[in-house]
């Protein structure tokens, strides 16, 4: 806010048969390239996680190591992550709660994802995250989701 600048952001919520989808395409209008955020609350305070950074990783290859770890990505409260352009303002994020944020000042090519699997605009609905609320895992989560962190390169 102190900038002024803004940024448009589309918010998306999907049943769970198409989420791990519809997740997949919105990655490929970010390019060819991608910086990526692994969000955990595994080990964090109430409230708190801690964001994991990896830069420069090719986005077929990312697809690719998220395929293997998708019932991670679906089922665990403690995970999330998001896909930035390295070159500029746009992001995909899938946090914990298992919404898709997308960040962008080019929304176009994002929303046409979400019309071809059929998913409707609608201006009225809100998304409730910031409530009190508690997120669940377990140990076996737990390890997938240092596995995957290792598969992407990402350091602590």
């Amino acid at each position: 806010p102190e900038s002024g600048s803004t940024m448009p952001v589309l918010a998306a919520s999907v049943s769970s048969e198409r989420l791990f989808d519809v997740l997949m395409e919105l990655l490929t209008p970010l390019g060819d390239e991608v910086d990526v955020v692994m969000e955990s609350s595994h080990e964090s305070e109430l409230g708190a996680h801690s964001d994991l950074y990896r830069e420069h990783i090719d986005t077929i290859i990312l697809k690719s190591t998220l395929y293997d770890y998708e019932s991670l990505l679906l089922n665990d409260g403690c995970t999330g992550l998001a896909a930035l352009n390295p070159n500029g303002p746009m992001e995909v994020q899938f946090d914990e709660h298992k919404l898709l944020f997308v960040y962008a000042h080019d929304l176009d090519p994002f929303e046409a994802v979400l019309k071809d699997f059929g998913l409707r605009r609608d201006d009225t609905i809100k998304f409730i995250s910031e409530a009190e609320h508690l997120h669940s895992t377990d140990d076996e989560y737990r390890e997938q989701f240092e596995e995957l962190r290792y598969r992407l390169g990402i350091d602590v």
